[in-house]
């Protein structure tokens, strides 16, 4: 089975040659795409000489992770695609390999990779609850938001494309609607920088948006339930920043 790699990269200059220099090492990758989101460092001018198929966001209406993410598979042709940060200072071939094995083995058609240590704000506080409000068998995996995630071409082309951060979310909730096989694998530890707070609360809506926008599509919930609910986490999280 051919391997695509994909890269959503925005100013990652200072880790995506060696990224993409590690993933050329993985056996039956057969390229890798870097969808750039508008850097301002030479991140793309880097990734073209490396190797990779670059992609512009900035040419596209509505830059952002979903969008990018959308984009890298929809311009990949491998049979399977994995999607990895930019950023991950201990990438490696073992870590990769860990990621899309449950798919070689034909085991899992979507594969969420986990980490050595516990979830993060917006899982706990956010996106847990309320996969367990309205689609508990989710609830389990440890970490849903995790942006290491494999799959199946088949498996991809039954996503609804979120915009931005809720792309992670969206995606799990969409392969689960149409009975496909997810798994989780740990893929130890991942040294990475952590996300600022302003970035993490607007995280937090677009994650809540997503996971309410689906609900109410799939019938648990109806549309006045769901912008009322919006509107509430809105206030809270603004509530928050203000402090």
């Amino acid at each position: 089975m051919e391997i695509s790699i994909v890269f959503p990269a925005k100013d990652e200059a200072k880790f995506i040659k060696k990224s993409i220099s590690i993933a050329k090492k993985v056996p039956g990758v057969k390229e890798i795409i870097v969808v750039d989101g508008m850097s301002s460092d030479g991140t793309p001018e880097i990734a073209s000489k490396s190797g990779a198929r670059v992609i512009y966001q900035s040419l596209l209406k509505y830059p952002g992770k979903g969008v990018a993410m959308r984009d890298g598979y929809y311009f990949s042709k491998g049979d399977i695609i994995a999607f990895l940060d930019a950023d991950i200072k201990n990438l490696s071939v073992d870590f990769i390999e860990k990621l899309i094995e449950p798919l070689r083995k034909g085991e899992a058609d979507f594969v969420k990779g986990t980490f050595g240590r516990a979830s993060g704000r917006v899982t706990e506080l956010v996106a847990k609850p309320l996969l367990r409000m309205f689609y508990p068998e989710l609830a389990k995996l440890s970490q849903p938001l995790s942006g290491e995630i494999a799959g199946t071409r088949k498996a991809f082309s039954v996503v609804e494309w979120e915009l931005g951060w809720g792309v992670d979310i969206g995606i799990v909730i969409d392969i689960h609607k149409a009975g496909l096989r997810i798994v989780e694998r740990n893929l130890g530890y991942k040294d990475h920088d952590m996300k600022p707070l302003p970035m993490l609360t607007e995280m937090a809506f677009e994650v809540a948006e997503t996971i309410l926008r689906k609900a109410e599509r799939d019938g648990k919930l109806s549309r006045v339930e769901e912008e009322e609910m919006l509107s509430n986490m809105r206030k809270e999280l603004g509530e928050v920043e203000s402090k």
